[in-house]
């Protein structure tokens, strides 16, 4: 007599299946580390970094960024949610599982051990530049010139590994980049790294750009850029299917000659 006979009653051979699946569930549930996807909703973290990705009129999300990451989700048939908060605490969220995906991040040792690249990139090129006061323009014609200067970084930020592993740079990790130019002006900083054409806009839309200008060095280098996704996330299965999407969309927008892959893009 089995468990469910002793019970006082027999039960079908597709019952005790579906128990046998339930307690199989119940397994994975219960291992450390794993955290189940919302249905069918994608939370991704969400940092401005314009004008690839913004707030619109209304207060919503939006850029070239949100338009790719959108066309992926609807291939997928998932519902995108974004949540925004600065980009170090959103690496953090992916970290321990609490989010699911962020875009524009490019790929560093330190962030292999709790995020999946999704391939392809689907940028290839960020260049990094240095603000500095108007009239200090050839103040940075090199990247030795940053010796002795102090500069301000975003907050977790990356920018390319000549920089990012130089111990004679003085960084200052900053919160914003607004902020960040604020210093500048007050002269607690002399220059600040950011991506060539997010710094040029917010130059323009903080009407800073007669008091602060770009140093003659600016760093070119093609960097692949990425969508990842939380080794933690409850998607993570998915990971191929994401890789497929991504290389389709690429593809198509590469014969269109249109979309993300054509621009220089923000990323860090």
């Amino acid at each position: 007599m089995n468990v469910f006979e002793r019970c006082g009653r027999r039960v079908s051979g597709d019952t005790i299946l579906a128990f046998a699946s339930l307690l199989a569930v119940l397994t994975v549930l219960l291992l450390p580390g794993v955290v189940l996807a919302d249905g069918d909703v994608l939370r991704v973290a969400f940092n401005e970094l314009p004008p690839w990705k913004m707030h619109d009129a209304s207060g919503r999300p939006a850029g070239p960024d949100i338009d790719f990451l959108g066309a992926v989700a609807e291939r997928m048939g998932l519902t995108v949610e974004y949540v925004e908060l600065p980009f170090k605490r959103g690496l953090k969220k992916l970290e321990i599982g609490e989010l699911d995906m962020m875009t524009g991040v490019l790929r560093r040792p330190e962030r292999e051990e709790y995020l999946h690249y999704i391939q392809p990139p689907y940028k290839k090129v960020s260049d990094k530049a240095f603000f500095v006061l108007t009239g200090r323009e050839e103040s940075i014609v090199r990247h030795e010139d940053l010796y002795g200067l102090r500069i301000g970084t975003n907050l977790g930020g990356r920018y390319y590994p000549e920089f990012d592993n130089d111990t004679r740079i003085d960084k200052h990790p900053v919160a914003t980049p607004e902020l960040s130019f604020r210093m500048l002006l007050a002269g607690r900083i002399d220059a600040v790294v950011m991506t060539e054409s997010v710094g040029e806009y917010r130059l323009e839309r903080l009407g800073l750009s007669d008091r602060i200008g770009k140093a003659r060095y600016v760093h070119r280098e093609d960097q692949d850029v990425f969508l990842v996704l939380s080794r933690q996330s409850g998607f993570a299965p998915r990971l191929d299917e994401f890789n497929r999407v991504v290389a389709a969309l690429l593809r198509e927008q590469g014969a269109s000659s249109s979309g993300p892959i054509t621009a220089r893009p923000s990323a860090r």
